[in-house]
């Protein structure tokens, strides 16, 4: 019986971090920005997310976060470091008296653009990423126009689903020893 309550809790433990990177950034609260004063480096941070560039690449402003005032990226990453997916975000154009452009958004995974599409500006539009904006390490914002991005919606991380498998296997193959 001791085994049984100890493989369950196993289980519970392993399976709860499934949602671990699991969230919805909106800005609807925008906290203070770092800027480091040697680099010039930019930092936000809301939940368990950052957004990091140049001081002048991106503001929170009006429950949005607002980029494009010139073609400088900034990045989007959890503060851990560990790789989360891309599900969907809402973009629309911000007028910063130049017109509306394009917006580029790049998946990384380190180093390494593994994801890129392009957006008009003309419009608010929902957008929907698939599979190839899985297990990034971070995503790169840019554009030749001002932007407004907001509910920028992350996935957890595909390890944390084997995670959360390798839990309930143990529950079942404790279960079939018994």
């Amino acid at each position: 019986m001791n085994r049984i309550l100890s493989a369950v809790a196993l289980a519970a433990a392993l399976c709860s971090g499934g949602a671990a990177h699991a969230g919805l950034v909106n800005f609807d609260n925008p906290g203070v920005i770092d800027i480091d004063n040697d680099t010039g480096v930019a930092t936000y941070a809301e939940g368990e997310f950052i957004v990091s560039g140049p001081a002048a690449s991106f503001l929170p402003i009006d429950g949005a976060l607002v980029g494009g005032f010139d073609a400088t990226p900034f990045m989007f990453s959890l503060a851990s470091g560990a790789s989360f997916g891309l599900k969907s975000l809402d973009v629309a154009p911000y007028d910063l008296g130049f017109g509306p452009g394009t917006l580029l958004v790049a998946g990384m995974l380190g180093d390494v653009q593994v994801a890129s599409r392009s957006f008009d500006l003309t419009g608010t539009s929902s957008l929907s990423f698939d599979g190839a904006w899985a297990q990034l390490t971070s995503v790169s914002f840019s554009g030749t126009g001002g932007f407004a991005l907001d509910n920028i919606a992350t996935v957890p991380e595909p390890g944390s689903f084997v995670l959360a498998g390798a839990g309930l296997l143990l529950l079942a193959a404790t279960r079939r020893r018994r």
